[in-house]
């Protein structure tokens, strides 16, 4: 190239741009910068879609659990519900159906429960069925308008009966009928804190927690009480009333029940008619017929008590002064 034409090059290529070349150099730049900025948006776009996608999809799936969960509780409540109805229609009229501990009798029918004791020639009956009886206990109540109790059972060697665990009562020799006695001996139990209350004055019917109570006279249920037994025991008593008139004074009250299935103004029958339950008590207390027998002793308590007796009402206003019922 001739030495002219190289300097004109030179000038040339030092020139600045042309206006309408820098125009075009800014819009192609312009445009790579917008289209990075457009695929950036749409890349936070999709990643925004997915996580909805995803949010939807677990809330979705939540929401079917939690459905179906509502169908499964309603449909095993369903299923409760007409258990309940079945049990309940093979219960005496008047009864709750309640579950009781494996091995002990639920059986409502049959003759009476055997006669353990009397009071003025009233037979008392056996509030457990023989089955499930584990030992007769006779000990004095806690309090003095608990009256005597006469029995036909034979009073037993206590010491013995510790040490053997039974008074050796044979069931298969049980004579059966309306008013047949319970056969066999007795434990005679003492409490250190009654003074000078006789000893028969209440009576311990050891059974199996979960065996079912039956009336020990024929009457009428007067009351039945929650309270605050020992220890934070709640436990229930249940009140009833004898059918003749010329014992209207006195009251048969069972305690250590649970899973009452009586009410106020029900009519019982001695022997025959399901009260309750045995109540376990041996989260609270040792029980002392346990010492007897070699288990855990949970029995059904019985006595009569004098309802005219000065100490009874003494008592009564005692125990609602300090909250001892609970309803």
């Amino acid at each position: 190239m001739p030495l002219v034409e190289q300097d004109e090059a030179a000038l040339a290529a030092d020139q600045p741009l042309d206006p309408t070349e820098r125009s075009r150099e800014r819009t192609l730049c312009d445009d790579m910068t917008l289209n990075l900025k457009s695929r950036s948006e749409q890349r936070r776009k999709r990643l925004r879609r997915r996580r909805q996608a995803v949010v939807g999809l677990v809330a979705l799936c939540l929401a079917a659990i939690f459905a179906s969960g509502l169908l499964w509780m309603h449909y095993s409540n369903n299923q409760a519900n007409a258990l309940s109805k079945r049990l309940a229609s093979k219960q005496p009229t008047g009864s709750v159906a309640t579950t009781a501990t494996a091995g002990a009798s639920t059986e409502t029918t049959g003759l009476p429960t055997p006669v353990v004791a009397s009071f003025k020639g009233v037979p008392l009956h056996l509030s457990v069925r023989l089955h499930d009886l584990t030992e007769v206990g006779f000990h004095p109540a806690s309090n003095p308008y608990a009256m005597v109790l006469d029995t036909t059972l034979i009073s037993a060697n206590a010491s013995t009966v510790r040490a053997s665990h039974t008074t050796g009562r044979d069931k298969n020799k049980q004579p059966e009928g309306p008013d047949a006695a319970l056969i066999g001996d007795y434990i005679q139990m003492w409490r250190t804190d009654t003074g000078s209350i006789p000893g028969r004055t209440s009576i311990d019917e050891g059974a199996k927690a979960g065996s079912v109570t039956y009336a020990p006279i024929t009457g009428k249920i007067t009351a039945v009480r929650e309270y605050n037994y020992e220890n934070g025991c709640k436990d229930y008593e249940v009140h009833m009333s004898f059918e003749a008139t010329s014992l209207a004074r006195y009251e048969v009250v069972m305690i250590h029940e649970e899973n009452v299935k009586v009410k106020v103004g029900d009519a019982v029958t001695a022997g025959v008619t399901p009260i309750a339950q045995v109540r376990d008590l041996t989260p609270f207390l040792v029980n002392q017929l346990g010492e007897y027998t070699g288990e855990a002793g949970n029995h059904a308590h019985v006595q009569i008590n004098d309802l005219k007796a000065p100490s009874y009402s003494e008592r009564q206003k005692y125990r609602e002064s300090h909250n001892y019922y609970i309803d």
